[in-house]
């Protein structure tokens, strides 16, 4: 190839490195809906791509500008990718099985979710030997494996809420005291309930399984960003649906006890999650280590199940677990009440 041949390509490879990186990192910083269809794929996949750009710039045409493209993805990656912080925890303290130990002198409250994904098998001995105090579970079939859960947790003397509308259930050490179901006509699969714990607080419990996620990643396709728009904007409303119920219901408005848990269909970072934050922590993101992103089992590249608690609490610990019941990973959190 001529020299003039070979500085174009050069040039043509590391503009398109640079170009993509600047549409990408303003589509993951605004997040606009009708663009929902690129952020549901991982900042760090379409990061993997601008490197294969710019490192063929450099490899092939030795282009000294390419390793600018190079750090800018680096960089980007770094600090944008919802992974980076859990990761760098990694050999700190962790969350191990059996009954939550004290963290820093106080009490602990374990928190799992899960999402069961209609199987009938039982409850596995990857969720019993964590011992969670609270566990918020999707898509189970039957409230009779709850009562097991309960039984075996427990001993019975826990206490447990099935939805059959929303095929949401909760079991909690404690009493639940109230179930607040959903307005009638409304096809949304939250589910709140008030628990009492064995030390008499109360916590508000709002168990979500928002609407199933668009699949489609047909790019090229009109439909496949229409679907992902109304998808995300449908997402937005159970949100909002669940927080103004929460409001009208939340027995200690000044300083609530809330936990908002379950499977958003939502990546990390979405903008479902906008309306949760500042009132609420996302607690694998606050205090987790390793790699949580939790769909699907085999082969986990999006972080769609979650633990959100609000100010009455501060994370202690957080990891994700395989189960291999279900194609959902199962998030665990320590929380303390303040």
């Amino acid at each position: 190839m001529s020299r003039p041949g070979r500085k174009f390509f050069a040039v043509a490879l590391v503009s398109a490195s640079l170009g993509f990186h600047l549409v990408t990192v303003a589509i993951f910083s605004r997040q606009p809906d009708r663009l929902a269809a690129f952020t549901v794929i991982p900042i760090w996949i379409w990061g993997a791509g601008g490197l294969l750009l710019s490192s063929c710039a450099f490899l092939l045409f030795r282009a000294r500008l390419s390793l600018f493209a190079t750090a800018a993805w680096a960089l980007t990656v770094l600090f944008l990718a919802d992974e980076t912080r859990p990761l760098a925890r990694i050999g700190s303290p962790s969350l191990d099985a059996g009954r939550p130990q004290r963290f820093e002198g106080r009490e602990v409250i374990r928190v799992a979710t899960i999402n069961w994904a209609g199987s009938n098998e039982n409850f596995s001995e990857s969720i019993i030997r964590y011992q969670p105090d609270l566990v918020f579970i999707q898509e189970i079939p039957h409230p009779y494996r709850l009562r097991q859960l309960n039984e075996t947790l427990f001993e019975g003397k826990g206490d447990y809420r099935y939805d059959k509308h929303t095929r949401c259930g909760l079991v909690a050490r404690g009493e639940i005291e109230h179930h607040i179901p959903n307005p009638r006509g409304l096809p949304y699969r939250s589910h709140q309930v008030r628990v009492r714990l064995p030390n008499g607080r109360r916590i508000e419990l709002v168990n979500v399984h928002l609407q199933a996620a668009a699949t489609d990643l047909n790019l090229w396709s009109r439909d496949c960003w229409r679907s992902h728009h109304h998808n995300r904007k449908r997402r937005r409303m159970e949100i909002a649906l669940a927080l103004q119920k929460l409001e009208k219901t939340n027995i200690s408005p000044k300083l609530p006890a809330v936990i908002i848990a379950g499977d958003f269909n939502a990546p990390a970072g979405d903008r479902v999650y906008g309306m949760l934050k500042g009132e609420f922590t996302d607690t694998f993101s606050e205090a987790g280590s390793g790699w949580g992103s939790t769909y699907h089992r085999a082969f986990p590249i999006l972080r769609l199940d979650h633990i959100f608690a609000s100010r009455a609490f501060y994370a202690a610990r957080s990891r994700v677990v395989t189960v291999e019941e279900s194609d959902h990973r199962m998030v665990i959190s320590d929380l303390i009440m303040k």
